[in-house]
């Protein structure tokens, strides 16, 4: 999967995003939400920062890697 746009929109944030904000899913799809946080973690393209289901948020950073792979 090409994570470009997301890393892009990321960058655009700050850096530092709501995944569920950013994906624009609702706390019933916090499972998805965390799931494709934690697909972009095994990348080393973010780091999960915080999780909290009753907020519905899923906190990530950018990392060098994720940052990098915007420059290719």
């Amino acid at each position: 999967m090409n994570y470009t746009s997301i890393l892009k929109a990321i960058q655009q944030k700050g850096g530092t995003v709501n995944v569920m904000d950013l994906l624009g899913l609702e706390a019933t799809k916090f499972d998805e939400g965390f799931h494709f946080a934690t697909n972009l973690q095994s990348l080393n393209y973010v780091k999960l920062v915080d999780s909290n289901y009753n907020r519905n948020q899923i906190i990530v950073e950018l990392t060098s890697v994720g940052a990098e792979t915007l420059k290719e």
